[in-house]
């Protein structure tokens, strides 16, 4: 008998782990696939060349569970990353963190850079971060913490300023804020987070607000990482799984679980799709809330109103697709004006040069319709870690949104190769050579992340970052806290509060939340 099981061995799941196990309890975890890290695995694709699989960096993990796990200390490196906002004519910016700067760092370098755009809006940068810093330390205490009702964030401001921008960013949609401060078309475009959906949307402004402040915030006063794992995203929950086995937590792979066994009302065991039966005190899933409801508990297990509140959760926004490529060469960007080769090589390269391309993408994947132009985050993270391509070679990945999860017209399967096809002729105009450079690609649409990573609809965040959707709502009123209307059942998913993305929060609340009920 376990004390409890984790369904899914993902970065959530390891966290939960490795504090349930350094309390005393024992732990099994069960991995469907033949790799841990679900959707933070290193892969080797192509021969010869090594990819991060699905999350591409770590950009917001906890770090106050760096250090409890001690990751550092067992070998987590992670470079940081730099930026190049590329225009179609060849103008960018090039910053060292996106529309933003590091703490502690002066803002002429990036202000230089707004200027070649807007004066005005170089001389209101300061304000755009102060604004969003004070957002951070507003949400910040929340994000290792049982999810907060919004009354308890007002309660504890006393600040009218704080106040203040708190209305702002619940009342008011990212394109809105954005126009209070810039009135350049690249700088009024903010796209944090890329899988925001309509920037004109009225809840963008609280889903910037969290995504901002876990890029920021920190609970112990080190820096938050932002950039690339060496050795891939694998590595880190390699050594996140170190951690919990010194507790002595056992994990499986090759093990996937057919369903959770319940009796009246509890949750006591699973059943593997082998068919054999393994029981424990508690069963914790690291799946997304549609995935562990709708699939791996029997008919009947559950009310039937809740399970169509299940089944309405929204999980179309975050939908992604992941393109890994094998390279002969750098890319050649055209750019109007002069950057080293060092900074071309070490930047995160951002396509998205308005606001109105922003809007055409969203629109044409919102109605299943491919993008014409979509909107591309690409990383070349060999030049930081060359172990993980052939010499001479490089390893490239995009995320790429919006895309439909179903093509209005045929599948995924039937699309596949014209949406590649576009991607590559996009990078043709900002890189004329990169067609050419294109050894072998490996293109996951929405159905293959969902077939292969077990996400549904392929939304790396489990569930939309809607406002109903967020806080003491994430994934719904009932769900929030991590426990289910099943006794003994806990989620500790990307889905739960505080957001997906790999920053661990949500495994870490679910073990507070799981070690508080045994009291």
């Amino acid at each position: 008998m376990y004390d409890a099981i984790i369904i899914g061995a993902g970065h959530n799941g390891l966290v939960t782990a490795f504090y349930l196990a350094r309390a005393g309890l024992r732990v099994l975890m069960l991995e469907a696939r033949h790799l841990i890290g679900g959707s933070c695995a290193t892969e080797e694709l192509i021969p010869g060349f090594h990819f991060s699989s699905c999350a591409n960096l770590v950009w917001s993990l906890r770090p106050q569970i760096i250090r409890d796990m001690q990751l550092y200390e067992r070998g987590l490196v992670v470079d940081t990353r730099q930026f190049l906002r590329l225009l179609a004519d060849g103008r960018y910016i090039y910053s060292g963190r996106l529309n933003s700067v590091a703490p502690g760092a002066g803002y002429d370098a990036m202000q230089e850079e707004i200027a070649k755009f807007s004066v005005a809006d170089a001389e209101a940068f300061p304000r755009w971060v102060e604004f969003w810093d004070r957002v951070s330390k507003i949400f910040g205490p929340y994000l290792l913490q049982p999810a907060p009702h919004l009354h308890e964030i007002y309660a504890n401001l006393t600040d009218p300023t704080d106040r203040e921008v708190l209305d702002i960013v619940m009342t008011s949609s990212l394109a809105t804020i954005a126009d209070r401060f810039f009135e350049s078309d690249i700088m009024r475009d903010q796209g944090s987070p890329a899988d925001i959906g309509n920037i004109n949307d009225v809840d963008t402004g609280l889903l910037t607000a969290i995504t901002y402040t876990l890029g920021a915030y920190s609970e112990t006063g080190d820096p938050v990482p932002n950039g690339y794992v060496r050795g891939g995203m694998g590595r880190l929950t390699t050594l996140m799984a170190e951690a919990t086995q010194t507790y002595g937590v056992e994990i499986q792979t090759n093990r996937p679980v057919a369903r959770i066994l319940v009796e009246n009302g509890q949750a006591i065991g699973v059943e593997l799709a082998t068919g054999e039966e393994i029981r424990a005190k508690r069963i914790i899933s690291n799946l997304d809330p549609k995935r562990t409801f709708l699939t791996l508990l029997a008919p009947g297990a559950l009310d039937s109103r809740f399970v169509q509140r299940v089944q309405a959760l929204r999980t179309a926004t975050g939908t992604c697709i992941k393109l890994h490529c094998a390279l002969t060469e750098f890319p050649q960007y055209r750019i109007d004006g002069h950057l080293t080769d060092e900074q071309l090589r070490g930047a995160t390269l951002i396509l998205a040069p308005n606001r109105a391309y922003r809007m055409a993408t969203w629109q044409a994947a919102s109605q299943g319709e491919l993008p014409e132009a979509p909107i591309i985050a690409a990383f070349v993270p060999s030049i930081y870690d060359p172990s993980l391509a052939p010499a001479g070679c490089y390893t490239w990945s995009a995320y790429v949104t919006w895309v439909p999860v179903q093509p209005r017209q045929g599948t995924w399967a039937d699309c596949k190769a014209e949406m590649a096809d576009r991607i590559f002729k996009l990078m043709d105009h900002y890189a004329p050579n990169f067609s050419r450079s294109v050894r072998d690609y490996v293109l996951y649409t929405p159905a293959d992340l969902q077939e292969r990573m077990y996400l549904t609809d392929g939304n790396i965040h489990h569930v939309d970052g809607h406002t109903n959707q967020l806080l003491w709502q994430r994934p719904l009123p009932e769900l929030a806290q991590y426990t289910t209307p099943l006794q003994n059942l806990y989620l500790c998913g990307a889905g739960m509060h505080p957001w997906g993305e790999v920053n661990g929060g949500p495994g870490y609340n679910a073990a507070q939340r799981i070690l508080k009920d045994l009291g």
